[in-house]
């Protein structure tokens, strides 16, 4: 699992996963990284079916088409409403669902190759942080030094 969130943060190992062990570690095994990666599929999953698409065989570069569209449309706050740290790979291509990614994507004509996806990373990193931070068997000196430690936590969050 923790690979799974590693590639979309884009933090590095083995840092990413020792921390995320740790911090699992201070909730009890409250399985918070599990239910996150669940929230980032289904989130993913239903944009996608808003978008009109299907979630099995969708390619990366279709779905980025469509996320294009949906700006150039004018409905990226409906279609990608709470999906600021929704990301997805697909065929080893990180693909943001963020607002602000998509938008600058649109706007700068971005090839999907060279996209842009760290507002959807940061605000990945922000809420793995968060979920941990609010849980309420958690230190919060204690876990903001894990993130810290495992790179999910900017000088700019500290």
């Amino acid at each position: 699992m923790s690979k799974f969130l590693q590639s979309l943060t884009g933090a590095h190992e083995p840092l990413f996963s020792s921390g995320l062990r740790q911090l699992e570690k201070t909730t009890g095994g409250s399985g918070i990284d599990t239910r996150l990666i669940a929230d980032i599929t289904e989130r993913s999953h239903e944009a996608m079916r808003r978008m009109g698409l299907d979630i099995k065989d969708t390619t990366g570069p279709e779905l980025y088409q469509a996320l294009i569209a949906v700006v150039r449309s004018g409905k990226q706050q409906q279609i990608l409403d709470d999906t600021d740290y929704v990301l997805t790979v697909i065929d080893g291509q990180p693909i943001s669902f963020n607002v602000i990614d998509v938008t600058e994507n649109s706007h700068h004509e971005m090839p999907f190759k060279h996209q842009i996806y760290r507002h959807g990373q940061q605000s990945l990193r922000s809420e793995i942080t968060t979920r941990y931070l609010n849980h309420a068997r958690t230190d919060t000196a204690t876990t903001l030094e894990i993130a810290s430690s495992m790179g999910i936590l900017s000088d700019v969050d500290a």
